[in-house]
C-alpha cells in the first residue's frame, strides 16, 4: 500500500510542479523522526516550519493543496493553512489517480471531481463516476458495488466480514435511478456515440442533440 501511495504522490508532485513552474510561493515537505517514527510536515523555501510534522505520508510540495495521510491513515487534501479542503476517492488502496487534470473526491458519500489546486470543479452528487477519458466520465446515481462473485457488499459482510472484501474486484450495478455521461464542465448527457475522428454526438435527457470534441466540449448544437 505504501509503495502504491508513494508512486501516486510522486505523480501528483510532478503534475503540480509542471503547472506551477517558476512560482516560488509554495511549501516543501520535511521529515521529523524525533517522536521515534518518521512524520511529514511542510516548510517554506527559506526553512521556516509552516505545518508541523504530524502526517504519516505526504506530497513532496504544497502549492495550493497537498495529499497527506493523517494519524488515522486517512487520505486528505490540505491547504497551506493546514485546513482540510477535500477527501480524495480511494482507488487501489490509495488516493485517486489524476486523469485529464481531474481526480475524484468524496463528500457526504457522493463523488465529485477536483483539480490539483483542490478546487471542486464538479460537485459531489454521484454515487459512482469513472475517471475522465477523452473528456467524458460515465456516472451513476443510485446503485451499489457488485463483486466478482455476484454479491453485494452487505451480503459479503454478513457472510465473512470485512476480510471477505479484501482484493475483491467489483463493478457498479444494482438499482441505479440514473445513468449517464458528463464532461468536465458538469454538463450531463443521457447517451453518447463512440469517438470518431476526434468527435462524438451526445443527447441530453430532454433530447437536445450536440456534437462534442475529444475533450468533451460542445462544439455544435443540432436543431430539433
Amino acid at each position: 500500500m505504501k509503495t502504491a501511495f508513494t508512486l501516486i504522490l510522486i505523480l501528483l508532485s510532478i503534475a503540480t510542479f509542471g503547472q506551477k513552474k517558476g512560482n516560488k510561493d509554495y511549501l516543501i515537505s520535511y521529515v521529523d523522526s524525533t517522536s521515534g517514527k518518521e512524520l511529514i510536515g511542510y516548510k517554506s523555501l527559506n526553512g521556516k516550519i509552516v505545518i508541523k510534522a504530524k502526517y504519516q505520508n505526504g506530497s513532496d510540495t504544497l502549492h495550493k493543496m497537498a495529499i497527506v495521510q493523517n494519524s488515522e491513515f486517512e487520505f486528505i487534501g490540505i491547504d497551506k493553512n493546514d485546513l482540510v479542503i477535500l477527501k480524495p476517492y480511494i482507488y487501489d488502496n490509495g488516493p485517486d489517480y489524476v486523469e485529464e487534470g481531474l481526480f475524484r473526491f468524496v463528500e457526504n458519500d457522493k463523488l465529485g471531481f477536483a483539480n490539483l489546486d483542490g478546487q471542486k470543479i464538479i460537485k459531489a452528487k454521484y454515487d459512482f463516476a469513472t475517471p475522465f477519458s477523452n473528456g467524458i466520465s460515465e456516472y451513476a446515481i443510485g446503485g451499489e458495488k457488485i463483486y466478482e462473485n455476484g454479491k453485494t457488499k452487505n451480503e459479503i459482510l454478513k457472510e465473512s466480514g470485512y476480510e471477505g472484501l479484501i482484493d475483491k474486484h467489483w463493478t457498479w450495478g444494482g438499482n441505479s435511478t440514473e445513468n449517464g455521461y458528463l464532461n468536465q464542465y458538469g454538463q450531463e448527457f443521457e447517451t453518447i456515440t463512440e469517438l470518431k475522428n476526434n468527435k462524438r454526438e451526445a443527447w441530453t435527457k430532454d433530447k437536445k442533440h450536440y456534437l462534442l470534441n475529444k475533450k468533451g466540449q460542445i462544439i455544435k448544437t443540432y436543431p430539433k
